[in-house]
């Protein structure tokens, strides 16, 4: 009941993750001004996104939703998402970013949903995938199935962040295997990580599913980073 839901926001009111101001009523994660002032990467940046794997892999098409810029506030949604226990943040948002894609067609063609793996080691420790909860907010819009544990990490990679961009291309190599090359085989994917900085994680995962017979690749990110290496 409303008053019910009313009451436990004035008893424990909750808190916008980008301003920290208090929510209102029906406002989830996200106060109105600060989403209305959401840093959305423009639909004439998306070339400049599949640029990025020009030489390197064949992809289809390439999108990400919001930026990430050094000093952002809007950078509190992803530390939440991905540091915090909040992976149904990235939920919502991959929602909002599906049904503007869904509009340009983006998702026409596409046969399943691939969630960038972590390592399990890493997986066990946060408790969680945050790639998996954008795979799932994409999959409700666009009705694309979901394909999780069909791709894997080999080995637990160093952390990315403070190496240079060659270290990181370095880093990643041959990292991720397909388990069921048999399911994916022949089918167009949408392979889908949380932030995209130099792209090196995600190339090399694309690699291995498109080293399958007849296989094709198209790449979602929640974030496009402003301050790749």
């Amino acid at each position: 009941m409303k008053w019910i839901s009313d009451l436990i926001d004035l008893i424990l009111p909750r808190y916008c993750t980008v301003c920290g101001g208090i929510l209102s009523p029906g406002e989830q994660d996200i106060c109105l001004n600060c989403l209305y002032q959401l840093p959305r990467v423009e639909s004439t940046r998306m070339q400049e996104i599949e640029k990025l794997f020009w030489g390197i892999i064949p992809v289809e098409r390439a999108a990400s939703y919001i930026y990430y810029r050094k000093g952002s506030p809007y950078n509190n949604l992803l530390h939440k998402i991905k540091y915090k226990n909040r992976p149904e943040i990235a939920t919502r948002l991959a929602i909002a970013a599906a049904h503007e894609l869904q509009e340009s067609g983006f998702f026409e063609g596409i046969d399943a949903i691939v969630p960038l793996p972590l390592s399990k080691k890493k997986e066990r420790k946060r408790g969680y995938n945050q790639c998996d909860y954008i795979a799932e907010g994409l999959s409700r819009v666009s009705g694309i199935p979901v394909r999780k544990g069909y791709v894997e990490r080999t080995k637990a990679n160093e952390t990315q962040t403070h190496k240079s961009k060659e270290e990181r291309w370095s880093n990643v190599e041959g990292i991720f295997s397909v388990t069921k090359p048999w399911v994916l085989e022949g089918q167009h994917i949408l392979l889908v990580d949380d932030v995209l900085t130099t792209g090196a994680t995600i190339a090399s995962c694309a690699k291995s599913i498109t080293a399958l017979a007849g296989t094709r690749v198209s790449l979602f990110t929640l974030a496009y980073s402003c301050n790749r290496i």
